[in-house]
């Protein structure tokens, strides 16, 4: 491909770099990997999840950052598979973000936390490899509530988590925090209901039911009245959900909770709820695992993981404010991000401002878009204000402007929508309160 442009800027020549080495570098995942599908779920995590039963699922997942986990549950089968979680189209902004030049600048970032978010950071980690040159960044899908606990402990530089920092999270921190929206997605409901596919409709009272334990038959009224061009079967249903501290979770509970007055007494909006039924599965590779072994199951997964097993792993459709009945893709959870990301913090706001904030709870009577999806939410990357290292401080902000400006388009195949101009303006601004003796680190292109 020949680009001609008289007085082309170094900014798109970068931009274009940037480009062709998500490119060649995705064709080399996809070469080695192949097509490839047997019987799979992906399950990835750096931990492994126990319970009283018998049965193994695991999977790998192409990417820079590999990690598997077992997820044990009641059946006996035991399914293996190869899923290649890279966006196979890229498109870069022609924002970028000039790579680090120091002397003695390190030769990697670590960060650790949310599974949401752990198809397309593995994506921007190999890219990002690609595009420096010499800064490799390390992320561990360990749960947001995991990421938040490292950061704490000042084991990685930063965090990331689909829920914003709690209050409690907070106090626990040695020092200040900026909070960044680095992506949006969706929560959906998967289910393996043989001979059913994709489509199924639930309400969010309906849900709540279902994970409160007062629906416990697939063909139980309430469900047969929302779908009724479906046989559903009298079958019980194994309700799913994960083990560990999860955004995932967060976002589902706080749809549950704004829907039932029951969910929002009982369990509520909590990245670690108290769940009343079901069966624990570690990390949104555990519980789709977990989903893809257990028939009749049901259980909230974050979309790429339904997406980068497609076919094996079905969703429903979700009521929105208008009554509609929609099934998440890309155009209606980016409709949703538009509506819903609406009064947040300033970027120099203390992290406690982004507490309360909910693109759920935002959109949840929000009837002007009757297309749009109710279960999304915002992913976070949270980063000490004040670094102790001006090396790895400037490292942390090149990869963190260059997340917000250049690599968005990464996810778009995964079901991650690039965020709104608004967001992006507000991260921009986060990212330049983050210090090094007092002076701010990020001095590129903005």
């Amino acid at each position: 491909m020949k680009f001609e442009r008289t007085g082309i800027s170094t900014t798109t020549i970068g931009a274009i770099a940037v480009v062709a080495i998500i490119i060649v570098g995705v064709g080399a995942y996809l070469a080695a990997s192949g097509s490839a599908k047997t019987t799979t779920a992906t399950v990835t995590s750096t931990q492994t999840n126990t319970s009283t039963t018998t049965a193994v699922s695991t999977a790998t997942t192409t990417a820079v950052s590999t990690s598997t986990a077992t997820s044990v549950s009641t059946a006996t089968t035991t399914a293996t598979s190869t899923t290649t979680a890279v966006s196979t189209t890229t498109a870069v902004s022609t924002t970028t973000t000039t790579a680090s030049t120091t002397t003695g600048a390190p030769a990697s970032l670590n960060g650790a936390g949310s599974t949401l978010v752990f198809p397309l950071m593995s994506s921007w980690t190999f890219a990002y490899q690609q595009y420096t040159g010499n800064v490799q960044v390390n992320y561990q899908s360990v749960g947001s509530g995991a990421g938040i606990t490292d950061l704490t402990q000042k084991t990685v530089d930063f965090g990331a988590s689909d829920a914003p920092p709690s209050a409690t999270q907070i106090a626990a921190l040695p020092s200040p925090v900026t909070v960044i929206p680095e992506s949006a997605s969706a929560v959906v409901p998967a289910y393996n209901i043989p001979g059913i596919t994709n489509g199924v409709r639930f309400t969010g009272a309906v849900l709540a039911n279902i994970f409160l334990g007062k629906v416990t038959m697939w063909n139980d009224p309430s469900i047969v009245a929302l779908n009724p061009t479906l046989t559903m079967p009298a079958q019980a249903i194994n309700v799913v959900h994960r083990s560990d501290s999860s955004g995932t979770m967060f976002a589902f509970t706080n749809y549950l909770s704004d829907s039932s007055s029951a969910w929002k007494t009982g369990p509520g909006t909590a990245t670690l709820p108290n769940w009343p039924v079901g069966l624990g599965c570690k990390g949104n590779e555990g519980v789709a695992g977990c989903i893809q072994n257990t028939p009749y199951s049901i259980g909230p997964l974050e979309i790429a993981y339904e997406i980068v097993n497609s076919g094996l792993i079905s969703y429903g459709s979700v009521a929105n404010a208008s009554g509609n009945y929609v099934l998440a893709n890309l155009t209606n959870i980016a409709s949703a991000v538009a509506a819903g990301a609406t009064g947040l913090p300033a970027g120099n706001a203390p992290a406690s401002s982004w507490t309360p904030v909910s693109i759920i709870n935002n959109i949840y009577n929000y009837t002007a878009d009757p297309t749009i999806y109710p279960i999304t939410t915002f992913t976070y990357l949270v980063a000490y204000q004040a670094q102790s290292s001006q090396a790895q401080g400037l490292a942390l902000v090149n990869f963190l402007h260059w997340v917000v400006n250049s690599a968005q388009s990464a996810g778009t195949k995964l079901g991650y929508v690039p965020l709104p101009a608004n967001v992006v303006a507000i991260d921009n601004a986060a990212i330049s309160t983050i210090t090094y003796n007092g002076t701010p680190l990020y001095t590129g292109p903005t």
